[in-house]
């Protein structure tokens, strides 16, 4: 009796499961998100001027400071800020870092600035310059955090490079190098970093152990604040396994908090919305499709002049969506249209009929 109980439980537990985890799907209110969404890119002009007063803070400490170590450990800050934000400020920084680490003779340090040059550079397509600054490093200068971060300039440059090769032999080359690079930053990387967190996710996602990427993915949001820059990435990598899941809904949910938390934080380097955006233009949601693009392009333009490849691709997307959308509509209205004009000549004519049939009378 116990044994068929117990089956029972079993069987009713397998059953239940499924459509549990599909009422947690539904709990997911989009249209709530979105809202919130729209709200903070109205927002977005205070959300700048509170990091530019952060910026503007640690600038007049910087002009008033004559301490070196004092002097590196603020332009690090102002590279921070600028960071995701304008992109030429924080090649300045970096710079600036550069030179004072050189005077404090930490070689080490200048190796970090070096390479988190490089990956600015990288970053905004500028791929010779990276390659450059990459073959100055002294790697043996550098401890582990400061490889992390050459390893992982280095991942990122090679990804570039291989995405917009055009030959096959080439394009093959730079992904090798590209995986080689991503276990060099998984060997040094500190264990639940971001840099080991997002990489671990991505190989685990390529072994298709997608609830064990999940499972990462748990523990890293779990370990970020929300609204922070930091829980925009890990909401990013979140939405990257449901996609290889297929699960639309959460992948619309964590670009959607991606970008939110994004854009909460002034951050100019957008992405996640841009993809998001992309996808409510094949849900058929256009207008606010091209809001977001446009907001995107805006705030991409001023990070770095020129958009980059990807984001051109998002941004042509939505607009030849947009484009084919108000044709259909225009198409619609005008059949309606001359739908409406013949009824309203056969309803004319049925009158001057009758009327020309009383005159005869």
């Amino acid at each position: 009796m116990r044994r068929i109980i117990l089956l029972i439980a079993l069987i009713t537990l397998a059953v239940a499961s499924p459509s549990w985890a599909q009422r947690v799907d539904d709990e997911v209110d989009l249209k709530a998100l979105y809202q919130q969404i729209d709200e903070a890119i109205d927002r977005y002009p205070h959300y700048v001027a509170m990091r530019q007063g952060q910026i503007a803070d640690s600038e007049e400490k910087l002009l008033s400071e004559t301490n070196l170590e004092n002097r590196f450990a603020l332009a690090e800050q102002l590279y921070a800020l600028y960071k995701p934000f304008k992109n030429d400020s924080a090649l300045y920084y970096a710079d600036l870092c550069i030179s004072l680490a050189d005077s404090l003779h930490r070689k080490d340090m200048v190796g970090l600035y070096l390479s988190n040059k490089a990956h600015q550079f990288s970053n905004a397509g500028m791929y010779v310059e990276s390659l450059d600054l990459l073959n100055k490093v002294e790697r043996r200068a550098l401890g582990p955090k400061q490889l992390t971060k050459y390893y992982e300039a280095w991942m990122h440059v090679c990804g570039e490079m291989g995405q917009y090769a055009q030959q096959p032999d080439e394009r093959s080359s730079y992904f090798d190098l590209q995986d080689r690079y991503r276990d060099s930053v998984l060997a040094v990387a500190e264990k639940g970093s971001e840099e080991y967190l997002h990489l671990k996710m991505d190989v685990l996602s390529a072994r298709q152990l997608y609830q064990d990427a999940l499972a990462v993915s748990d523990s890293w949001i779990s370990e970020v604040s929300d609204g922070t820059h930091e829980q925009a990435y890990a909401a990013f990598y979140r939405s990257v396994v449901y996609d290889k899941l297929s699960n639309s809904l959460m992948v619309r949910y964590w670009l959607g908090k991606s970008a939110l938390d994004d854009i909460m934080c002034a951050v100019n380097d957008q992405a996640s919305l841009f993809m998001l955006a992309e996808r409510l233009s094949a849900d058929g949601d256009h207008e606010r499709a091209y809001r977001y693009v446009r907001f995107c392009e805006d705030c991409n333009t001023t990070f770095s002049p020129q958009l980059r490849n990807y984001q051109v691709r998002y941004v042509a997307n939505v607009m030849e969506a947009a484009y084919k959308n108000s044709k259909e509509s225009y198409s619609t209205l005008l059949t309606i249209a001359v739908i409406g004009l013949f009824f309203f000549l056969a309803v004319v004519a049925v009158l001057l009929f009758r009327l020309r049939s009383k005159g005869k009378k």
